[in-house]
Formats: structure tokens, sequence, C-alpha cells
């Protein structure tokens, strides 16, 4: 059980599914209520598994959201891990249309992700779910890194957390210590693909994106991007309101200045509840 906070006791169930995709069997994580109001799509980050995410996810379920969150991206257990952004944006795709055509995911819900996960989810408009609003927290942007340097800043972002340098520093240190071999499980599970993948996430554009994200079917909803300044990553969001804004009719860009982590909604977890789920409802 766990609890909303001046509210009553909300049973929070985790269980996990799977669903057929483009030849592969991809896993997929629920976390449900008692009696759920709505469905909420979530995207992982690069080499993250949704029970990373399992602390902010729960605040969800309890306001009543059943949050469906597949783990795709350096799944190394798949039989053809993706290793661009646009397989890794053709797979989700697929992932989703099979979990609303199975009636797994109600269309119409709002969807958002994080990281890698945070810029497939804007390429999600035009797709068969159909979302209400798509949210994306610090996504990978076209200015990524080639492998090396990206992976030397992984590894100063965990730096920072083990050194409460990240903001919240023992919430920060949990959540490297909770999250880090799975992390890092999913990494060696098939180094040649995850390091092949980190090179792919430089290869889009917003114009490609623009082309996604009306695919099928002109997407008229809110995209909003937050973003947390303190990004080891992308130190600046210059391009993105710039070229997300010639995207979305509708478009936000919150620049968040104190956070300082490419991981801040892991473990800055009231701020980053009450921002995304400000941002999801303007669907």
């Amino acid at each position: 059980m766990s609890h909303g906070r001046g509210g009553p006791e909300v049973a929070a169930a985790v269980r996990e599914i799977a669903v057929e995709a483009r030849g592969e069997t991809v896993p997929v994580t629920l976390f449900e209520p008692a009696q759920s109001t709505s469905d909420i799509l979530f995207l992982h980050g690069y080499a993250r598994h949704p029970l990373d995410y399992r602390a902010l996810l729960e605040l969800f379920v309890q306001e009543g959201h059943r949050v469906v969150a597949p783990f795709i991206f350096a799944n190394g257990s798949l039989a053809r891990t993706p290793t661009t952004f646009w397989a890794c944006a053709a797979l989700a795709r697929r992932v989703v249309e099979a979990l609303v055509h199975e009636g797994r995911l109600a269309p119409g819900s709002a969807a958002f992700g994080h990281s890698t996960g945070g810029a497939v989810t804007l390429t999600l408009g035009g797709s068969g779910l159909d979302p209400s609003a798509l949210v994306a927290v610090n996504p990978v942007q076209p200015s990524s890194a080639p492998p090396p340097p990206f992976m030397a800043r992984s590894a100063w972002m965990n730096t920072k957390m083990a050194l409460g340098l990240a903001g919240d520093g023992r919430a920060a240190r949990r959540v490297l210590v909770e999250s880090g071999p799975r992390f890092y499980g999913n990494w060696f599970r098939s180094v040649a693909r995850n390091y092949r993948l980190i090179g792919g996430l430089r290869a889009y554009d917003h114009a490609r994106l623009a082309r996604w994200a009306s695919r099928r079917r002109a997407f008229h909803g809110p995209a909003t991007v937050l973003y947390g300044h303190g990004d080891e990553f992308y130190p600046s969001c210059q391009g993105l309101e710039a070229g997300l804004s010639a995207v979305f009719e509708d478009f936000e860009l919150e620049e968040l200045p104190r956070e300082n982590s490419h991981e801040w909604l892991m473990f800055r977890l009231d701020l980053a509840h009450e921002r995304i789920g400000r941002a999801l409802r303007r669907g």
C-alpha cells in the first residue's frame, strides 16, 4: 500500500505484461491503482527501466491513473535492440499501437517520457494512440555527443548524484543505489548495440520529427518540454524552442534553472509530479 498525501491509502499494484511488435516481445510494466480513472503512457530514458521511476510514477497512481510503461531502449533482451533514434521511435510507435489495439492502453491517453523516451514521445502525435498531450522531460537533442564524451558525461552525472551535487543529495544517492544495477545491467547486456545506439541518438532533426509528429493524422494537442538547466548531456536548450515551436501548434518550453541533473525527475519527486501533471492536463 502507498499513501496519497493528505488522503486515504491507495492500492498500488505493479505487474508485467508483454506485447508483440515488429517481431519483438516487448515487456511492459503496469502501475495500477485499485480503480483507474485514466491511462498515462510513460517512456523511460536510455538504459533505464520503468521501475527506476517507480517513486514518481506511483504519485500518478495515487491520483487514480494507470501508468503503462514499456521497456524498450537499451533492452538487450530484444532480438534486434534499436541502434538509432528512428529505430527507437519506430519500435515505440508499434508497441504503443499494439497496446491500444489490444485494449491495454486507452486511446487518447496523455504521454510523457524522459531523455530518449522524452524525444520519442514527441514523435507519437500522429500515432494510433491519438494522445491528448505530449510531455518530454530533458529530451535528447540533435546535438547529442558522440559515444566517448557521452559516456564521460554519464559518469559525471552519476558522480554528481553520489556526491550530493545533483540537488537533493540523499534522494539522489538513493536513486543511484536502487537503479544503478539495472542501468549498468541494461548497458552490459548488449554493449556493442548500446554503444551504437549512443551514436544513433545524434542522427535526428526537428524537421523529420515534425513529419513523424503528424504521421497519418495531424496532431493539434499541446506539447511541452520540461528542461532542467543542470543537464550533463545538453547544457543548452536554445535549439529546442525554435525547433519544436515549428513542429507543434501548441508548444511550451518550461525551463527549470535550479534543477541540476539530467535525472532530476527521479529524485525531485514533488516538483516533477506537479510540473508533469500540469503539462499533461493541458490536454
